[in-house]
């Protein structure tokens, strides 16, 4: 099968998977909801039934389009590494910090603040690619147990260093006025950290797709001894793509903070980072498709909890969608039998061709 009927094939896979977990969902909300008409209408049509409804989806859809880049950099190179919610979480912290304690000029200050946020997650999905290579440490585990380890230590620093003592809570002091994004449209908190997302899904997917660096990362994914024999230093190629990977959530972490919030307030893990395994698998690991996808499960997410308020159906119905387009995207039986006609269907179109 050549690359566009693969493409064409993994994306009817993805269509038919998501129409069939919406259809359990529809029937999930026949059996259990005394007015399926009207849940059914609010879960569909609710995020578009006003402006700042559709912002609210906008607004979700930008850190998970940074998570679900950050997945498709650190997964392309075959590592299952999981440091990615630690790395959102510690760069939130790491950017509070930089806005917080350095007196800079407007514009700078915002620039530093937003690197730190990056550094802060190249690092910590750096440690467990660097284990894995030097190492040869299973990198799920130290990256799993790394992400503990980054929560309490981002907490101990907000509420050992960086807390605000009028508040109440875990909150850090409030930014500087300058260290935010201005909003783009009045009624919403839609900001300018959306373009910042959408460049980078461009960035990645140049880097990916359109580089020999991309190349690279992709052959070792696939098969690291054959990149090895055919001269590519592996070590050196997937620290690269772990730093990268993790610079991607951490920036997403300080958009986060500099777009919707005015100072630190997250009591734990927010969540971004493994929504962005599911962004990254909707997206088929294709950066390219990774705005569809944050876009989709926002919208999703967006429409339950409208229905929510607004009918008898609780809210996690969204997370039997997200179970069953897992299930059946990464199920290799699903449409098989289309997948070897068209193989098939290839083989003698190029029979025909040469005679």
């Amino acid at each position: 099968m050549d690359k566009n009927s693969r493409i064409r094939f993994e994306m009817l896979k993805t269509a038919l998977a998501v129409t069939l977990a919406l259809g359990l969902v529809f029937v999930i909300i026949l059996l259990v909801s005394r007015e399926p008409q009207a849940a059914i209408r609010s879960f569909l049509g609710g995020p578009l039934s006003s402006l700042r409804r559709f912002g609210n989806v906008i607004e979700a859809m930008t850190p998970l389009m940074f998570t679900g880049l950050s997945v498709t950099m650190l997964y392309r190179a075959g590592l299952f590494n999981l440091s990615m919610e630690g790395g959102f979480f510690i760069a939130c912290v790491a950017a509070t910090a930089s806005a917080v304690t350095l007196n800079l000029p407007a514009g700078l200050n915002l620039l530093v603040a937003l690197a730190a946020g990056a550094l802060a997650g190249g690092v910590s999905s750096l440690i467990p690619g660097a284990l894995k290579v030097k190492c040869h440490a299973n990198e799920l585990v130290t990256s799993l147990m790394l992400n503990y380890v980054l929560l309490y230590l981002g907490l101990y620093v907000i509420v050992n260093i960086l807390h605000d003592p009028a508040m109440s809570s875990n909150y850090s002091y409030a930014f500087p006025s300058n260290m935010l994004f201005p909003r783009l449209i009045p009624g919403t908190r839609i900001n300018a950290g959306v373009f910042v997302a959408l460049g980078c899904a461009a960035l990645v997917y140049v880097l990916l797709d359109r580089t020999s660096f991309g190349y690279k990362v992709t052959m070792i994914g696939h098969n690291s001894r054959l990149a090895e024999a055919a001269g590519i230093n592996v070590g050196r190629t997937i620290i690269l793509s772990q730093l990268i990977g993790g610079m991607l959530a951490g920036l997403g972490g300080a958009v986060e903070m500099f777009g919707m919030y005015k100072r630190f307030q997250y009591q734990g893990l927010p969540g971004y980072g493994w929504d962005g395994v599911l962004i990254a698998i909707v997206a088929q690991f294709k950066p390219q498709f990774v705005p569809l996808s944050a876009f989709f499960l926002a919208y999703l997410r967006i429409g339950a909890d409208i229905m929510a308020r607004e009918t008898d159906v609780p809210s996690e119905i969204v997370a039997v969608i997200q179970a069953v387009v897992i299930v059946l995207i990464s199920a290799e039986a699903i449409l098989k039998g289309y997948q070897r006609r068209l193989v098939v269907r290839q083989a003698r179109k190029e029979e025909a061709l040469n005679g």
